[in-house]
């Protein structure tokens, strides 16, 4: 089987890039057999080097590109065509070019969908409902995700599927270990030591969505009973940010850190971490923060990898976190609120017993998030629509 997965992917630095890039290392893993193309959604020009698996690029705000992709698909005998759909990576006004790649296409198409909003503007839902009818199925993150496309009429429930956001195996594989060599982890990552440190961290691309400001602001209360924590804040700032804003955001997190007299408690590490890199990040870490602010997050890979290593999580109630977290893998607190957020995270942090008993949960549910699992359920639907589903997506 030959299938196409439609994505921003490598060396674009973006969450959909780098799922799209484990994803395919996972269907390959569950059959070596397969053969994956990538068609990758560049901001610009396609000068940039691309790895061999990329057969086809498109420019982002170039309509003739979405249709041209569609032909050399076709061409190249794909049985099945994946899209990746996140608002944000595709032209037109409210991402309405993916349309002049669903509706040219004729082979079977599966569409993931990264975010489901709860109350979607008018023409983002008939972008929407427009694609998921043109697919053969329909792949979402969580059964909350689910439900709102069956409430919002953007799909019939019977073409949508669950299947969790997959997560490096090295990070379980982390989750159970006996612990990581800390002046291997500090020198790893170009950390000051973290001996006798009460580890706080975030990862993931920086935008002022994260709600950062909010943990920074917790730490006063925190460290008042915890002198010895630190938090880690790892990632670059995304790049659409930079391209609009600049490091404006990030620049007054730092003056914060430096007004509240925090410079001893806050570390930034302002890269993109390898997966071995974010392994002994989330080894190291003993709480586990996502301030967002957006409630409509439907996924986070970031919360996918942190609970897959086994961290508990303080985490504001967006719709991701209400679902991975509800059965006791972490707390819950109001967006906004530092001093819940502080609150919550002294709460574990004061009781080995609750510590321990959201770590265990944290491992025990990280356990079905491996992309190995993810990869195996994910060709089986792929399979399934290959064989059977062609009807179902030829131009109408």
């Amino acid at each position: 089987m030959r299938v196409a997965i439609v994505s921003t992917y490598q060396p674009r630095h973006c969450g959909i890039a780098v799922f799209s890039g484990d994803l395919r290392a996972a269907l390959l893993e569950a059959d070596s057999s397969l053969a994956v193309d990538i068609v990758s959604i560049s901001r610009g020009d396609n000068s940039r080097s691309h790895p061999p698996e990329v057969v086809a690029t498109i420019r982002q705000e170039v309509a003739s590109d979405y249709r041209a992709a569609a032909e050399e698909l076709g061409r190249a005998n794909v049985d099945v065509v994946l899209i990746e759909h996140e608002y944000g990576i595709f032209g037109g006004n409210d991402g309405h070019f993916v349309l002049e790649l669903a509706n040219q296409l004729t082979v079977p198409m599966v569409v993931t969908l990264h975010t489901v909003l709860a109350n979607p503007p008018a023409e983002r839902a008939r972008t929407m409902r427009a694609l998921c009818q043109r697919a053969a199925l329909i792949m979402v993150f969580t059964e909350t995700a689910r439900r709102m496309l069956g409430e919002q009429g953007l799909a019939e429930l019977e073409r949508v599927r669950v299947v969790p956001h997959g997560a490096p195996d090295e990070l379980t594989h982390a989750a159970w270990a006996d612990g990581v060599d800390e002046d291997i982890a500090s020198s790893s990552l170009q950390l000051p030591s973290l001996a006798g440190r009460t580890v706080l961290s975030t990862f993931g691309l920086i935008s002022d969505s994260k709600g950062l400001e909010l943990a920074i602001r917790a730490l006063p209360s925190i460290g008042a009973s915890h002198p010895e924590v630190l938090y880690l804040i790892a990632g670059q700032t995304h790049p659409e940010v930079i391209h609009k804003e600049g490091e404006s955001y990030r620049l007054g997190l730092h003056q914060l850190v430096h007004d509240l007299d925090l410079c001893d408690h806050v570390w930034f590490i302002d890269r993109f971490l390898s997966i071995d890199e974010l392994a002994m990040l989330l080894a190291r870490t003993d709480l586990y923060l996502t301030p967002y602010r957006s409630r409509d997050q439907i996924v986070s890979g970031a919360l996918t990898f942190a609970v897959a290593a086994g961290c508990p999580v303080v985490s504001t109630p967006y719709f991701y976190a209400e679902d991975l977290l509800s059965s006791g893998a972490g707390r819950l607190v109001p967006s906004g609120d530092s001093f819940e957020l502080a609150a919550a995270a002294l709460d574990l942090l004061g009781s080995p017993v609750k510590m321990k008993a959201a770590r265990a949960e944290a491992r025990r549910v990280g356990a079905d998030l491996t992309w190995s699992s993810v990869g195996k359920t994910t060709l089986e639907l792929l399979s399934e629509v290959a064989q059977g589903a062609l009807q179902l997506t030829r131009p109408r």
